[in-house]
């Protein structure tokens, strides 16, 4: 497997009249710098919009995320994410930083790959769904209560052979991926690592469809996606679309 970590972080603008300027800040200048680092795999960034906020579920559906941030790195992990992370204070050097005032960040951590799937009509393997154009993804986070007993490895085996395999099977599903808590996110949060968030697990789904119609299509198929179990507490799952340059218009007119 080329990725041997990933990041991932929410955000949302304090005042919603910045949209337009974060995210040309975003995609044309911060995620560019950041996919030349020798150790970055990918990087992405989808929107949770206005049409998509009413599938927002969970424990922590009320914080108010309004984007999804991902990178992933590969080996060595330790210099790649250390790179990576130098890259943002050497940003605030170059004068390139407008959002620090206007934006509410919420890491949530690093995570290890579990296992990547791709659909038979994405073509592509596994490992090569980031980095295939889509849509926008499902966006699940969630925790396993006893992450080290035999009922999570039931749980586990479930999403592995039976749930991911039936959604990967429906039109608008491209791939998935699953990742476990690895770390807490070090200078963008905390560095003390709770003990509740060794349980963290990401299920992530790639959507060719439209997010919306194709989350309304796994939840039929699959009702309890976004469901607690007595293995897993959902915290926050939600559709999100992928963001298209210069098209960064879904907040105009709202209040924050």
């Amino acid at each position: 497997m080329t990725v041997r970590r990933m990041f991932l972080s929410m955000t949302s603008l304090a005042d919603s009249t910045h949209h337009a300027e974060y995210n040309a800040w975003h995609q044309l200048d911060h995620l560019p710098e950041n996919l030349l680092q020798p150790g970055v795999v990918w990087g992405d960034r989808w929107v949770c919009t206005p049409d998509c906020a009413p599938y927002v579920v969970g424990r922590d559906r009320g914080a108010g995320h309004q984007y999804a941030i991902m990178y992933w790195f590969r080996a060595p992990v330790e210099e790649s994410v250390a790179r990576w992370t130098e890259l943002n204070q050497t940003a605030v050097w170059w004068g390139r930083r407008p959002e620090l005032d206007w934006t509410r960040r919420a890491p949530v951590g690093f995570f290890a790959p579990v296992k990547s799937y791709a659909a038979a009509s994405a073509l592509v393997a596994p490992d090569a769904i980031p980095l295939r154009p889509h849509r926008g993804v499902h966006l699940t986070i969630s925790r396993l209560l006893d992450p080290g007993s035999s009922a999570a490895v039931m749980h586990m085996s479930d999403y592995d052979r039976a749930r991911l395999p039936n959604l990967l099977a429906l039109p608008g599903v491209a791939g998935a991926a699953t990742y476990s808590f690895h770390s807490s996110a070090q200078g963008f949060g905390s560095a003390e690592i709770d003990d509740t968030d060794r349980g963290l697990l990401i299920r992530l789904l790639h959507l060719d469809g439209d997010p919306v119609e194709t989350t309304e299509r796994v939840l039929s198929v699959d009702p309890g996606w976004t469901s607690d179990t007595e293995q897993e507490q959902v915290l926050w799952a939600a559709p999100l679309r992928s963001i298209t340059p210069h098209a960064w218009d879904w907040f105009a007119g709202t209040a924050t």
